[in-house]
């Protein structure tokens, strides 16, 4: 006859693989919290969508079941740190400030000032811009696809693909920086 386990040792074998468990889904399949979790998903795509807000989800975590909270809070955090990109930096750090500090202060605040310095550059290349130092650059995209006379005054840097060009080089430029900083945050997630 086998050995009757205690509460403690049951506990222990149901916990063992846990974090083995979030890497490989993002919570406990076929728990009974999986549609907690599958909504912290939808609301973490939402967020980085800017569809939501940290105190909304904070709302409806509020409204989760004890148990489902804590995986649910792991599976939001997981999420956006993988979605963190240099442009939502202050609302993704925001959301781990409100929700895991401590441990992870110091990355946090290492993210922060890498996204200053991306609104910094951004800002540098902004002022170029409209100050006319780039206007001819900008002004020959629109050229080249017919625009012309003063269709082309005041140019919507949002719209021309020299600006979106820049950015893009700029964002793929402090990539690698955010994206070590990100697999620490992952990192001390899992502890």
């Amino acid at each position: 006859m086998g050995k009757i386990k205690s509460a403690r040792e049951l506990a222990m074998e149901r916990t063992a693989n846990l974090k083995e468990i979030r890497s490989a889904a993002g919570g406990h399949p076929g728990s009974e919290y999986e549609p907690y979790l599958k909504a912290a998903r939808l609301l973490a795509d939402s967020f980085l969508k800017k569809e939501s807000t940290v105190d909304k989800i904070s709302e409806t975590l509020d409204r989760y079941p004890a148990g489902a909270r804590e995986e649910a809070i792991y599976v939001l955090l997981k999420n956006i740190a993988e979605g963190m990109t240099v442009e939502n930096i202050p609302e993704t750090t925001g959301f781990w400030r409100r929700h895991r500090s401590g441990s992870t202060e110091g990355l946090i605040e290492e993210i922060e000032r890498l996204g200053r310095r991306y609104d910094e550059q951004v800002g540098e290349l902004r002022s170029a811009a409209e100050s006319g130092k780039n206007g001819e650059k900008l002004q020959s995209c629109l050229l080249q696809e017919g625009i012309a006379g003063s269709a082309v005054a005041g140019v919507n840097l949002e719209r021309s693909p020299w600006w979106r060009e820049r950015l893009n080089r700029l964002q793929a430029s402090l990539a690698p920086q955010l994206d070590r900083l990100k697999e620490g945050l992952l990192s001390a997630l899992q502890k």
